[in-house]
C-alpha cells in the first residue's frame, strides 16, 4: 500500500502517511463544504478497512473496537469539521454519494485504514509502546469502481512507562489517535492536511506504484540480531507504504496502492465500516518501483567521558521501470546516516529504532532530491559517477510528468 512520512518518529512521538479507503455515506448535520480553488468536486464515500484477506476484528482489533458504537460517527464528524473551513484544492461534498449514470458526479473520496501495528519492547528498565496506523485519501471512481490514485500517510505513536502496558492502555492509546487528544495528531486533523495539498487524480495520468520491496540477507540477520522480535515477514508493506508517502508528500503525486495480498488480481477491496464493501478495480501501473533493502550499520564513531556517539547506516537499492517497454530510469543503491549520542551510563541501548528511522530518513531525502534544484544530498547519497547523475535526473523529469 502506500505511504509517506511526514515525520520520523525517534525525533517524534507522531509520524504522519497516507492510506486507502473504505465507504459509507454520510448523513451528518448540515455544514459548509471545503471550497477550493479549481472547483473540482468530490463525494466523500465515508472511512473503510481495506483487508480482506481476514476478518476486521482480526486485522484492526483496537482500530475496529474505537470505530465500533458511536465512533464512526464520532470520526466522520471530526473529518467534516476539519474540512469546513479549510482552504483545498477541490470541494467535498458530504450529504451525497454521487452518481452512478453521471460520470461528472462520480468521483468519490474515502478515508481507508489500511493497517494497525503495535509492539511493546522491554528496554532496560522501561517498556516502550510503538502503535502506528497506515491511511490514505483515496480517490476512485464510484461509477467505474475503479482506483484514481492515492495519497497515504501514517501516524505513529511512542510511549515509554516504567510497567507493561495493559490491553486498556494500548487501547486508549489507539483511540488518543484516531480522534484526538492534547497534543496529538488524529487521523482526522492528518487526512484533513493531506486534503488541503492535493488534486483529484486524473485518470488520464500515468501511475507510480512501488511493486516490490525484499530484504536481502544482511538486512535479515541485523534485524534478527537487533530486533529479534520485529515481524520480518510484515516489514516489505511498512517499508513500501513509508516510500509511498514521502514520494507523495514530497512531490505532490499520487500513487497506486501496494502491490499485496490486499490487491490479487489487480483489484482492492474495501470494506466500509457500516458493513458496505467494494471491490475497486487497480489501473496498471506505468512505472513500477522496486526497492531491495540492502543492509544496516552502525558504527561507534567516537566516546568520551559521557557519551558514545555511534553512526547509523541504511542501504537500499532502488529501481524503476516501464514495464511495457522495459525501460530502466533508474538502478541504484543509495545510502544514508544518521548519529546518535548514549550516554555512557547506559547498559542497554535500542539498535533497531535508530536504523529504522534512519531508512525513513533515507526515504525521505531521495524522494526530494527527485525536485529540480534539490539534489545536493545524493552527492553522498548515490555513486560519484555520470550514470547515477543521469538516471537521477532521468527520474526526476519522470516524476514531474506524472503530475
Amino acid at each position: 500500500m502506500l505511504s509517506l512520512v511526514k515525520k520520523s518518529g525517534l525525533r517524534s512521538v507522531f509520524a504522519v502517511r497516507l492510506i486507502y479507503s473504505a465507504i459509507f455515506a454520510l448523513a451528518l448535520a448540515e455544514a459548509p463544504n471545503a471550497h477550493a480553488a479549481s472547483g473540482d468536486k468530490v463525494y466523500f464515500a465515508g472511512v473503510a478497512f481495506t483487508n480482506a484477506a481476514g476478518s476486521v476484528e482480526q486485522d484492526y482489533p483496537h482500530a475496529s473496537k474505537a470505530l465500533s458504537a458511536d465512533g464512526n460517527a464520532r470520526l466522520n464528524q471530526s473529518i467534516r469539521l476539519q474540512l469546513k473551513n479549510q482552504a483545498a484544492p477541490l470541494e467535498i461534498v458530504f450529504d451525497d454519494l454521487g452518481s452512478i449514470k453521471d460520470s461528472s458526479k462520480s468521483t468519490a473520496l474515502a478515508l481507508g485504514i489500511d493497517r494497525e501495528s503495535t509492539s511493546v519492547e522491554h528496554i532496560g528498565n522501561v517498556y516502550k509502546l510503538r502503535i502506528e496506523i497506515a491511511a490514505e485519501a483515496l480517490f476512485f471512481d464510484f461509477k467505474e469502481k475503479q482506483v484514481l490514485g492515492g495519497f497515504p500517510f501514517i501516524i505513529d505513536f511512542i510511549d515509554t512507562s516504567p510497567t507493561a502496558p495493559s490491553d486498556d492502555e494500548i487501547q486508549k492509546a489507539y483511540n488518543g489517535i484516531l480522534f484526538g487528544s492534547e497534543g496529538r495528531h488524529s487521523l482526522s486533523t492528518e487526512f484533513a492536511t493531506t486534503l488541503g495539498h492535493v488534486e483529484v487524480p486524473n485518470a488520464a495520468n500515468k501511475h507510480l506504484r512501488v511493486t516490490s520491496v525484499t530484504l536481502s540477507p544482511k538486512a535479515k540477520a541485523y534485524i534478527q540480531e537487533e530486533a529479534p522480535q520485529v515481524d520480518q515477514a510484515g516489514l516489505p508493506l511498512e517499508m513500501a507504504e513509508a516510500f509511498g508517502q514521502s514520494l507523495a508528500a514530497n512531490q505532490h503525486i499520487s500513487i497506486l496502492p501496494y502491490s499485496s495480498n490486499q490487491a490479487i488480481g489487480s483489484s482492492m477491496a474495501a470494506r466500509f465500516v457500516e458493513g458496505d464493501a467494494f471491490q475497486l478495480k487497480i489501473p496498471d501501473a506505468d512505472y513500477e518501483i522496486h526497492l531491495d533493502v540492502a543492509g544496516f550499520k552502525k558504527i561507534n564513531q567516537s566516546q568520551s567521558a559521557v557519551e558514545t556517539l555511534f553512526l547509523y547506516g541504511a542501504f537500499v537499492d532502488v529501481s524503476v521501470t516501464e514495464p511495457l517497454s522495459g525501460k530502466v530510469y533508474f538502478a541504484q543503491r543509495i545510502k544514508q546516516g544518521e548519529t546518535k549520542s548514549v550516554p555512557i551510563t547506559q547498559a542497554t541501548m535500542d539498535n533497531w529504532a535508530p536504523a529504522h528511522e534512519t531508512l525513513l530518513i533515507l526515504f525521505d531525502n531521495f524522494t526530494r532530491a527527485l525536485s529540480p534544484g534539490h539534489s545536493d544530498w545524493a552527492k553522498s547519497a548515490l555513486p560519484d559517477d555520470s550514470q547515477a547523475k543521469s538516471q537521477l535526473t532521468s527520474l526526476s523529469e519522470l516524476i514531474q510528468s506524472c503530475r
